[in-house]
C-alpha cells in the first residue's frame, strides 16, 4: 500500500489541496487511489500515532486502521491531508524548537505503516509571512509565548526535511514553496494522487481562481481555449501576466497584526529563505516542485 500524507505546513493550504483533489475522486478511485474524507482518518490516525508515541504495542493497528479508513479494499494508494498532524498552531514553537513534535509523530507513523511505502507532502513558506500568519491562527496567547523562546532566525525548513527523512527512513518526500502554489497546482495535485503527469486533473486552476477577479478568470479561460499553452513555461508566463493585470488586491496583500518584528528583520528572513529554497531545490534526495519557466 502507498500511504501519502500531506502534513502542511500551517498557513500554506487550509485544505485547498483536498478540496481540489476531491473533484477527481471518481476517476482516481478507478485507478485504485483512495481519497477518504478527513473525518474518516484524522481523529483515528492521530489517536493511533499518539498511542505509538506513548510506546503502546501497535503491531495490529495498521490493518484495523486501513479497514476503518479505506472506502474500498481494492485501493493501492491512500491519500490523506492534515495540516495539524504535528500540532495546532499554538504549539508550533512549543518546547523551544520548530515543530518539536514532528520527530516522534513521524517515527510513530512509520512504525504503524512499516510494511507500506510512505510518502510525505510538505509545502514551505517564507518565515517573514509564515510567522505572522501562524501567530494569527493561534489563540489566546502573546507573541512571546507563541514563539516559546525560539529565535526566528533559526527556523529552518531544510532541518525539518532532514528530520522527516531521519524519522522515516526511505520516505519519499515532495516539497514545494507555498508562494509557487498557484502556478504549480496541477503538478501538486498529480504528485499527491501519484498519477502520470499527462493525466487530466480537475481543479488545477482553483488557486488562480481565488486570486483573479471574476472578469480575469473568465478572460483566462477564453485565452487558454483559443491559445492552448505551447509549453509549461508559456503557461506559467500567461498566468503571471493575468495575475499582474487581474489580481484582487485584497488577496495579494495579506494583512496581519504586527507581532513585533521590524520590517528590516522580516526582509532578512526573506533573503535567508530564498537562499534556503535554492539549497533545497538542489537536493537530489527529495522531489522539489517549482515553476518551469524555460
Amino acid at each position: 500500500m502507498e500511504i501519502v500524507y500531506h502534513i502542511g505546513a500551517h498557513c500554506t493550504d487550509d485544505d485547498a489541496l483536498l478540496k481540489s483533489l476531491v473533484k477527481n475522486r471518481r476517476p482516481l478511485a478507478g485507478e485504485g487511489i483512495a481519497l477518504p474524507g478527513p473525518p474518516k482518518y484524522r481523529r483515528v490516525l492521530s489517536e493511533a500515532v499518539g498511542d505509538a508515541v506513548q510506546g503502546k504495542d501497535m503491531r495490529h493497528t495498521r490493518d484495523s486502521l486501513l479497514e476503518e479508513i479505506l472506502p474500498s479494499p481494492d485501493a493501492h494508494r491512500l491519500a490523506m491531508s492534515n495540516r495539524n498532524f504535528f500540532c495546532v498552531p499554538n504549539r508550533i514553537f512549543e518546547g523551544g524548537s520548530f515543530y518539536h513534535l514532528a520527530d516522534a509523530k513521524l517515527q510513530a507513523l512509520g512504525e504503524i505503516f512499516a510494511e507500506d511505502d510512505i510518502e510525505i507532502m510538505l509545502a514551505i513558506r517564507d518565515p517573514a509571512s509564515f510567522i505572522p500568519a501562524a501567530f494569527a491562527q493561534s489563540s489566546g496567547t502573546s507573541f512571546e509565548r507563541f514563539m516559546a523562546g525560539v529565535d526566528p532566525d533559526l527556523i529552518s525548513w531544510s532541518d525539518l526535511i532532514d528530520r522527516i527523512q531521519h524519522a522515516i527512513p526511505d520516505v519519499k518526500l515532495t516539497v514545494w514553496c507555498d508562494e509557487d502554489s498557484p502556478f504549480i497546482w496541477p503538478h501538486v495535485l498529480r504528485a499527491m494522487a501519484g498519477v502520470d503527469p499527462g493525466m487530466r486533473i480537475v481543479g488545477g486552476y482553483d488557486l488562480i481562481a481565488e486570486i483573479l477577479t471574476p472578469e480575469g478568470i473568465e478572460k483566462l479561460k477564453v485565452y487558454f481555449r483559443k491559445n492552448p499553452p505551447k509549453s509549461e513555461g508559456h503557461r506559467i508566463k500567461v498566468l503571471g501576466a493575468f495575475i499582474e493585470r487581474f489580481a484582487r488586491p485584497e488577496v495579494m496583500v495579506e494583512e496581519y497584526d504586527n507581532p513585533g518584528i521590524s520590517d528590516e528583520v522580516l526582509a532578512d528572513f526573506t533573503d535567508t529563505y530564498e537562499e534556503e529554497v535554492a539549497e533545497i531545490a538542489a537536493r537530489d534526495d527529495i522531489t522539489f516542485l517549482r515553476p518551469d519557466i524555460s
